[in-house]
C-alpha cells in the first residue's frame, strides 16, 4: 500500500512516515520546505509541495505527486494543511485521495485557540485557562505571577510567553493585537494523542510534557489517568474530532485545565502505545482501509506500560559529489518503566540529524527486555510543534 505522508519536516509528520515504513507501507516523505532533511535523507521518496496557503496550485501539486508515486492515501500533518484540506476533501476524493479529516467547523473550532476557549466557556464539563480583556489589564496591575499570552492560532507555541510587566506585554500585543492573555498555569503538562472513528470509543494515550523546546515535546512520558482520559474522550465526542489529534493542557493543583487541541497527532505520538499495537498503526490501518471502525475488542488491550520518548539532537554529514557514502547517523534511546497493570516494558528510540558533524547519545535503563526502536534520519522539525 502506497499513501503521501505530508508535512514530514515536522516532528509529528515524521513520526507518521517512519512508522508507515516500519508496518511496511511505501511512504512518499513530502513538505514544503526544500532543505527540510526528511526530504533529502529520503531524496528517492520525496516530494517539495508548494505551501498549502497557495490553495490551487497546493491541490494540483498534491494531486500529481500522489498519482506519479501511485498512492491513493495521504496523510496530513500540518495545522495549515488540515484546515486548507478540510474544505477540499470532495475535490480530493475526486482525485481518488482517500482523506481522513473532520468536519470543517470543527477545524476551524480547534485552529483558532480564542475560539477554542469560548466554544468551552459554557460547558462545565471543561475548564480553560482564565483570560483577560485590556480592560482587566487597564483596570489594574499584572497578577503577581504575570500572564501568559500565544498567538490565537499557530503550532510549536511560536512567539508564546509570559510577561511580567506592563511594558513587556505591551510590546507583545503591539505585534499581536487580536493575540490571547491568560493566566500563567504552573501544573503538571500534558498532551494525549488520540485517534477516534466517530463512532467507537476514542483511544487516549496521555503524557506528561517534561521537558518542552519551541513548544515540542524533547521529553515526554506516558502515564495512566482515568479521570484526565475520560475527560479527553468526552471533549472529542463534544467537538466531533475525529481522525487523529493532539489534545493539550495542566493539572493544576484545583483541576485540569485544557488548553488546545491540535487536528492532528502530536510530536510525541512516537510514545502512544497501546498493548502491542499503537496509536498510528491503527489510524494507517483505517485510513487506507476506508474504514472508519476499530477492532473489536482493541479498547481492553491496553497494558498501561510507562513510555519515555527522549528527542536528542544527532547530527549527519551529507557529502557531496560521487563519492556520497550512506550517512552515519546518532542513535539515542528511551526506556519505558513498568506500570501495575503490566508485565512488559517498552524501548522507544528515536535518533535526529543535521548538517553538522556531532554526535549525541542520552539512554535511560529497565529491569525488563521487551523492546520497541524507533529510529530515524532528520534533523529536529523545523516547526518544533507539539
Amino acid at each position: 500500500m502506497r499513501i503521501v505522508v505530508t508535512g514530514t519536516g515536522g516532528a509529528s509528520g515524521y513520526a507518521v512516515a517512519l512508522q508507515a515504513e516500519q508496518l511496511g507501507y511505501e511512504v512518499l516523505w513530502a513538505d514544503a520546505d526544500p532543505l527540510c532533511p526528511a526530504l533529502l535523507a529520503n531524496s528517492p521518496r520525496a516530494r517539495l509541495l508548494p505551501p498549502a496557503s497557495e490553495g490551487g496550485a497546493y491541490l494540483e501539486a498534491l494531486a500529481k505527486a500522489a498519482k506519479d508515486f501511485g498512492a491513493g492515501c495521504v496523510s496530513f500533518n500540518t495545522d495549515a494543511e488540515v484546515r486548507y484540506a478540510a474544505h477540499e476533501t470532495e475535490t480530493l476524493s475526486e482525485l481518488g485521495l482517500t482523506q481522513w479529516i473532520p468536519s470543517p467547523e470543527t477545524v476551524r473550532v480547534c485552529s483558532d485557540k480564542a475560539e477554542f476557549a469560548r466554544r468551552l466557556s459554557g460547558d462545565p464539563r471543561f475548564r480553560t485557562p482564565l483570560s483577560y480583556s485590556a480592560d482587566d489589564l487597564r483596570a489594574g496591575p499584572l497578577p503577581a505571577a504575570g500572564v501568559f499570552v500565544k498567538t490565537r492560532s499557530g503550532s510549536g507555541g511560536t512567539d508564546s510567553m509570559v510577561c511580567s510587566s506592563r511594558p513587556e506585554l505591551d510590546a507583545w500585543l503591539a505585534r499581536h493585537p487580536d493575540g490571547l492573555v491568560q493566566e500563567v498555569l504552573t501544573g503538571q503538562e500534558f498532551s494525549a494523542d488520540c485517534l477516534y472513528t466517530g463512532a467507537d470509543l476514542p483511544l487516549v494515550v496521555t503524557r506528561r510534557r517534561l521537558r518542552t523546546r519551541s513548544g515540542m515535546s524533547t521529553v515526554t512520558e506516558t502515564f495512566h489517568h482515568p479521570r484526565l482520559e475520560q475527560l479527553v474522550a468526552g471533549l472529542l465526542r463534544e467537538l466531533r474530532v475525529v481522525g487523529p489529534s493532539c489534545v493539550q493542557g495542566f493539572l493544576q493543583p484545583d483541576g485540569i485545565v485544557l488548553t488546545e487541541v491540535n487536528v492532528r497527532f502530536g510530536g510525541g505520538c512516537a510514545a502512544a502505545f497501546w498493548g502491542t499495537t499503537h496509536l498510528v498503526e491503527q489510524y494507517l490501518a483505517l485510513l487506507t482501509s476506508n474504514e472508519r471502525k476499530l477492532p473489536e475488542g482493541l479498547h481492553g488491550q491496553r497494558s498501561f506500560t510507562t513510555t519515555v520518548l527522549v528527542r536528542v539532537p544527532g547530527y549527519t554529514t551529507f557529502q557531496a559529489g560521487p563519492e556520497t557514502k550512506e550517512p552515519t547517523t546518532s542513535t539515542e534511546s528511551t526506556t519505558s518503566t513498568e506500570s501495575t497493570t503490566s508485565t512488559e516494558s517498552t524501548t522507544c528510540t528515536e535518533s535526529t540529524t543535521s548538517t553538522e558533524s556531532t554526535t549525541s547519545t542520552e539512554s535511560t535503563t529497565s529491569t525488563e527486555s521487551t523492546t520497541s526502536m524507533e529510529s530515524t534520519t532528520s534533523m529536529e522539525p523545523r516547526t518544533g510543534e507539539e
